[in-house]
């Protein structure tokens, strides 16, 4: 690549472009994901709506059962988000995740009970974490 025109003038559009390339992603969360992540039945959708205001994160998490708000934090590349499922009973998922551009791969932990969630039938419990990941929807 040449960043001196053949007059001997510097290129500016060409080192600017250079530059572009090394600019060091946003991992800002802020938009819309498709999450998945395996459940007590088999892997499960959610569709997550994120907005950031500097550290804190707020937004909405919605499956085909409905919907319920989260909030939680960014620093740097690491997410961190809680949301509160209804029930019955009522429960709390602990989400953390590393944000890598237009994808996030972390674990979900349920928060209410010695860190183990009510999850159907004869009283299962679900496992202390399960793995989750998310790909950023484009408009």
């Amino acid at each position: 690549m040449r960043f001196i025109s053949r007059n001997g003038q510097p290129r500016l559009s060409a080192a600017l472009a250079a530059l572009a390339g090394c600019a060091r992603p946003d991992p800002a969360p802020a938009g819309q994901w498709q999450l998945s992540w395996r459940g007590r039945i088999g892997t499960e959708q959610a569709r997550l709506v994120l907005q950031s205001h500097g550290q804190q994160v707020t937004g909405s998490f919605n499956t085909p059962r409905g919907g319920a708000p989260l909030s939680g934090s960014l620093h740097e590349q690491s997410l961190a988000f809680t949301v509160d499922f209804p029930g019955p009973p009522s429960y709390r998922i602990l989400f953390t995740g590393l944000v890598h551009g237009s994808r996030i791969e972390g674990e979900a932990q349920p928060q209410v009970g010695g860190g183990r969630a009510f999850a159907g039938h004869g009283g299962e419990v679900s496992p202390d974490y399960y793995r989750w990941s998310a790909t950023r929807i484009t408009p």
